[in-house]
Parts: C-alpha cells; structure tokens; sequence
C-alpha cells in the first residue's frame, strides 16, 4: 500500500516544487518582493495536489496538476507589464478591448516571453512525469469533484454575492488568484453587466491625468504616512475638547506645518489604500490601480527615488494591499514581522517601531520616497494604546478611540525628533485611509457611506526646506485624490490638473472596488462646504 503511494506522492511533490518554483524564481528574477504563504496554506496547496493525483482521466489529472501554475502565465504577464496582479474587471476589458490589447502585446512581446519560458517549460516537464509515473490508485468521482470545485465558486459568488476573489491576495498563489478573479468576474461582474440598464461609465477625472516629467525633485527624502482609522473630530489639533493631541496643537504655530480635513476615496481600507497609491477613484479607480501606471512607487522609482513601503501591519493584515503596491518598483518591503517581530498580538502593534528602520533609512545619501503605513486607530480600540501612555480612564470605548489618538501624537512627536537632527530636505505628508464613527446618530467604526467614516486628518510638515508654494493654498475637504496628486508633484511629476481643485466627479466607494457597495456622490460648494449623495 505505502509502496503504491509513492508514486502519488512523487507526482504531488513534482507538481508543487514546479509550482512554487515557477511563481518565486519569476518574483526574483523582476524584484518582486516575496511574501510567503501562511505554512497551513502550503499544506493545503499540498494536499490539492495529492487529490488531483488520484484523478482517472489523464487530461483532466493533468490539468488540475498544472491548474494553479498554467494560470499564472497570465499574472507574470500582467505583473511584468503592469506591475499589478489582475483584477477580476480587467477580464471584461479582456474582451471589450481585445484589439486593443493585442495590439499592446503585438510590440511588447518581452513581457509574454519570460512567463511563456517560465510556463512552458514546467508544464512540459509535468506532463513527462505524468507519462512515466503510473499511479496506482484513480477515481472518475475524484475528477468529477474536482470540475464540481471549478464551477463551484463563480455560482457561489453569483447566489450569495460571495466577495472571495474581488481582489488578490498575498494569501494565496498568483495562479490562484486568477482563478478566483474569474470567479468573481463571472459571478458577479458578469451578471451585472448583462442586467444593468445601464452603461457603466470607467471614465473620470483620474483617467484624463496626464503627468510630465519635470526636474529632479528639490526633497532629499518625501515620507508619506499612511494612517489608518484616524478622525481629525476626536483630535483636539482640530478643535476636539480633549487634550488628545498636545504635540500636534503647538505645530500649529510652526509655518513649515499645514493641517486641513479630507475627504478618503473609500470607506474600507483596502479600496482606499488602492486607489490612492495609484491616483484614482470612482468607477476608474480599480482600472488604475491594476494598471499602476501612476503608482506613487513607480512615478518615484523613475525620479531615481529609492523607494520603501515599511508597514507595522503584518502580512496577514497587508493580504490585499500589497498587490496594489507596485512591487517591481518597491526597493524595500517589510511588514510587522521585520519591524517588530518581538510584536506577539498584531492587534496591539505600536507604530513607533516603524522609527528605528526609518531612522536608518534618513541617513542614507540615496534620495527616498518612504510609505510608513500604520496600525493606528484600528480597532480593537482598547489594544491601541500603551498603559503607560493613557492620557484618559480605559473604562469605555471612547476612551480607547482618544488614547489611540495620544498614541499617533507622540509617534508625530518622536518622528518630528528624529527628523529635526537630519540636515537633508524632508517632507512629511499625512493621511488617514478613511474615517471613524464615533457614535454619531448610532454609527461605529467605518465602511458606510456617511461622514465620520470618510473625513480624514491631512497634515503636511517640512523639514530644512520651506512648504511648498501650492501648500497652503490646499482646501478643506481635500480628496484623497488631490493628495496623492500633490504627492507626485513633490516627486517631480507635473499633473494636467490642478492640486487645489477638487475634480468635479469626485465619488466614495464602499466596501467594493466595483462599486456594488455603493459610492458616495460629492458636491463641493463655492463656499468650502460639501454635500454628498449616496448612489447604490
């Protein structure tokens, strides 16, 4: 029996070394940071394979063997020329821009080459060994199983409006994750599209942005931090009755800091964070953000910028915004486990230990375009503060919320510290990913549509260098959007647009890249008022 097995095992252990093989030595060969898999994960890919083994038909046995890695060509291709890995509407534009993208591939032919080389050659080696090694065992019901699986997800998605698969994932392999793209795509995407009454419209302001190249930067270093669930209502630096921000209060007085409200690009961290880092939003923003062609890393990396992502998150938290990170363009990767990895809870990450690898990263001479990413004032609410640091009595959760707030003021504190001994050109820009309700008529946390989940805190300080002119002219209620124009500006990309003006069609999304959550339609008053329209 055990000698019988041997062969499965063979097979199993063939298939899974060409697959892991194929996605990581693609990774290394483009500078792809590696994100593994959790190990739990590698046993399941294992046992998937050693199912599929068991499969009577050769065709079908061969086939989902080599499912996750024939489906990868498509993601290498994608991550070669975009830097992204593809999202689930990209598969409409597949066949509504076929002539198109043809075209494209007709004269980029590079960017198929190394995937087909890299697909090519352990598919042909897999399907030697399926010749030679004959298994023992094998089961029509296990190949009928395996193509109930195949169909099982998009039905799922199109019965339950299952979200699995509305964007990868470094959790899972890139093969996979195309395959549950189309999962989404067909279950979801699909059925829309053919039911709507109407035309989706992908166009909008970010779609007309046009960026030039201009000079070499004038900034040695550009940190933007991304913060995460912060409310500018409970920070007292804009008027909140609690002493939650004293740091941040006396800057007011400092003229190289600027401090306003903004307006985030989704009410969920992951639409946000995407649609940001590559300056879009609304019905273009997923479009953008897997094309990446205005990546903030990428933009900088070509503006000899070396460039950095340094998260408190973990790689489980960081699952579905690391594909939207440009990687080919991304020097320096690291999550919770490399910054803090005496960090047991991720629930209770302190980001002031981004500090100590930034610190070094200041001393460099290289010229660098850093992303801290925060834990912030996610909830749990009570695990975001140190006790030692607790300004009010840990009894209730509002408390919580505004000791977590103290938190983010001394990590501006002992940033600004650190930053004071540096001789070099810095410009610090901070935005939160979305809002937090806070109680206000009954709502909590975020991701609906209403106001305290999308006002967001923007502050911008310099360092040895004054603001920049456009600076202070920044209004209030400043999208996301024009952020990350301001961004690309101070990187050296001159936008078509201007970075004072809010674009007219500006819209929040919920929790959805598509929009099937909703989106938040806003009108911006000549004076300095907003009102919005929840459009479903």
């Amino acid at each position: 029996m055990v000698k019988k097995l041997k062969t499965h095992l063979t097979l199993t252990l063939i298939f899974l070394v060409m697959t892991l093989g194929q996605q990581y030595f693609f990774y290394l060969l483009k500078g792809i940071p590696i994100v593994w898999l959790p190990v739990g994960k590698y046993f399941g890919i294992f046992a998937f394979f050693f199912a599929a083994t068991f499969i009577k038909s050769f065709f079908l046995r061969y086939f989902f063997l080599s499912f996750v890695l024939l489906l990868n060509f498509f993601q290498m291709a994608h991550l070669s020329y975009f830097g992204t890995q593809i999202l689930p509407g990209e598969i409409y534009l597949l066949f509504s821009q076929f002539h198109e993208i043809q075209g494209v591939l007709l004269v980029e032919y590079q960017h198929v080459f190394m995937p087909l080389l890299f697909t090519a050659i352990p598919a042909t080696l897999g399907y030697l060994a399926l010749k030679k090694f004959k298994t023992s065992f094998e089961s029509k019901v296990i190949g009928i199983l395996f193509c109930i699986y195949l169909v099982y997800n998009p039905m799922r998605t199109f019965i339950t409006g299952n979200t699995w698969g509305r964007q990868p994932s470094t959790r899972e392999l890139a093969g996979m994750n195309v395959y549950l793209a189309f999962s989404y795509f067909s279950g979801r995407i699909l059925p829309h599209k053919l039911t709507s009454s109407k035309i989706d419209n992908a166009l909008n302001s970010s779609t007309s942005l046009v960026l030039t190249k201009s000079e070499e930067s004038s900034w040695d270093k550009v940190i933007f931090i991304l913060g995460e669930s912060l409310t500018p209502h409970h920070m007292s630096l804009f008027g909140y009755e609690k002493p939650t921000t004293p740091f941040l209060a006396q800057e007011k007085k400092d003229p190289h800091f600027f401090h306003t409200i903004g307006l985030s690009s989704g009410v969920s961290t992951d639409i946000a964070v995407a649609f940001f880092l590559n300056l879009g939003f609304g019905e273009a923003g997923g479009l953008k953000a897997a094309k990446g062609q205005h990546c903030l890393f990428k933009l900088a990396k070509e503006n000899n910028f070396k460039t950095h992502f340094l998260s408190i998150q973990s790689s489980q938290q960081l699952r579905y915004i690391s594909p939207y990170l440009c990687s080919s363009s991304l020097d320096d990767y690291r999550s919770l486990e490399d910054l803090s990895p005496q960090t047991l809870d991720h629930q209770a990450a302190d980001d002031k230990d981004l500090l100590p690898h930034l610190e070094k990263v200041v001393l460099e001479d290289s010229k660098n375009f850093i992303i801290l990413h925060q834990r912030g004032s996610h909830g749990p609410w009570e695990m975001r503060s140190q006790v030692h640091n607790r300004r009010f009595p840990h009894t209730d959760k509002v408390n919580h919320y505004d000791n977590s707030i103290v938190e983010f003021d001394l990590f501006f504190k002992q940033l600004s510290t650190i930053l004071k001994k540096s001789s070099k050109k810095i410009l610090v820009v901070y935005a939160s990913d979305h809002g937090e309700a806070m109680g206000q008529d009954g709502k909590w946390g975020h991701g609906q549509l209403i106001r305290p989940a999308f006002e967001i805190p923007v502050m911008i300080k310099s360092f040895n260098k004054e603001l920049p002119q456009a600076t202070k002219s920044l209004p209030k209620y400043i999208p996301h959007y024009n952020i990350a124009l301001y961004l690309a500006q101070e990187i050296g990309h001159k936008p078509n647009q201007e970075i004072t003006t809010p674009p007219k069609d500006f819209v929040i999304f919920g929790n959805d890249i598509d929009g099937f959550s909703g989106k938040s339609e806003i009108l911006f008053n000549p004076n300095g008022t907003y009102d919005f329209k929840v459009v479903q």
